[in-house]
């Protein structure tokens, strides 16, 4: 395996920070080796905990590589969204010793690593047969909430990134309206991101029982799933429903709006934590509801990513195109 076949390949969330090396290529496939994650408050930046990772690694050392961070990726100086972290893509690449450094968004390598990860690693949500020339979308709620899209072409995938998670929140039943009017007091402009991440887990949480007279609760997101998961008469219970219910209707929203008629896959680090849930949520009804365009929307197939290593395999590939 030559040194051309090897990346280094990096999912930088706000939280966690997943490092590896890939080898391989796109059209046989990449094989992750060492796959270690580092927790972004343990390093002042972006250099050092990438420095930290390669030290870590024995073999050929890797000359080319892709960081996918969750935020907005321009020519200059990168801001992590929910992170202290920022970089500069040439010159983190100078530091940590690589020839080349490409820098995409998290959901633009989630997108892309989605078709590339193993079939035994994904569930489907709602059962319809995809259009294999049709976009696809890739979305899910972690510390924010992501999307992006992959567009079938000729000689390939071509792979938008968004900031879809930042649109307005468009609420659908009475208590959808109540809680974004409580949102709306505490935040202004109420996103998706407000309820679709853990931070919106605990707004959703507070929110209802704001709506129901009872003191609001001080949890972590963790502490609402774990219950929900636990005890089905819990209010946390009721908590993860209205969440699932608001995810399908944002899913079913991207769907629509971007002709995703060759599927939606959910990621996220939320998801397969409380797949049994999902499942019998009020997901499909909410993604599928569309009025006149039901039939459109119920043709759509959704899978759930089980695995960690999509974002990693999308890394690898836009490394190897150079982020094209």
């Amino acid at each position: 395996m030559t040194s051309q076949s090897t990346y280094l390949v990096a999912d930088i969330g706000g939280t966690n920070a997943r490092f590896a090396i890939a080898r391989g290529d796109s059209t046989h496939g990449f094989r992750l080796e060492n796959i270690q994650r580092l927790k972004n408050q343990d390093f002042a930046n972006l250099e050092d905990a990438a420095q930290t990772y390669i030290e870590s690694c024995t073999g050929d050392r890797p000359q080319r590589g892709c960081v996918a961070v969750a935020g907005p990726v321009g020519s200059g100086v990168i801001q992590l969204t929910n992170s202290s972290w920022c970089f500069e893509t040439r010159a983190l690449a100078q530091k940590i010793g690589l020839e080349s450094l490409v820098a995409v968004n998290d959901f633009a390598a989630q997108a892309r690593g989605a078709p590339l990860a193993p079939a035994e690693d994904r569930i489907v949500i709602k059962q319809a047969t995809p259009e294999p020339s049709a976009p696809c979308a890739v979305l899910g709620p972690g510390t924010g909430l992501g999307l992006g899209l992959l567009v079938p072409r000729a000689n390939g995938l071509i792979v938008i990134a968004t900031e879809g998670g930042h649109a307005a929140f468009a609420p659908r039943s009475e208590e959808q309206h109540a809680v974004a009017r409580i949102l709306s007091e505490l935040y202004g402009f109420v996103s998706w991101e407000r309820l679709l991440s853990g931070a919106g887990l605990v707004n959703i949480d507070r929110a209802l029982c704001h709506l129901e007279g009872r003191p609001e609760p001080d949890r972590r997101p963790e502490e609402i799933t774990k219950e929900a998961l636990a005890d089905s008469d819990s209010h946390s219970k009721r908590v993860v429903d209205f969440f699932c219910a608001v995810l399908g209707g944002y899913a079913g929203d991207v769907a629509a709006m971007s002709g995703a008629r060759g599927g939606v896959y959910l990621g996220g680090g939320i998801l397969p934590k409380i797949r049994p849930l999902l499942e019998a949520s009020a997901f499909d009804p909410a993604f599928s509801e569309r009025g006149p365009m039901t039939g459109y929307t119920s043709d759509i197939p959704v899978w759930l990513i089980l695995s960690e290593a999509a974002p990693l395999l999308g890394a690898a590939a836009l490394a190897e195109t150079r982020g094209v």
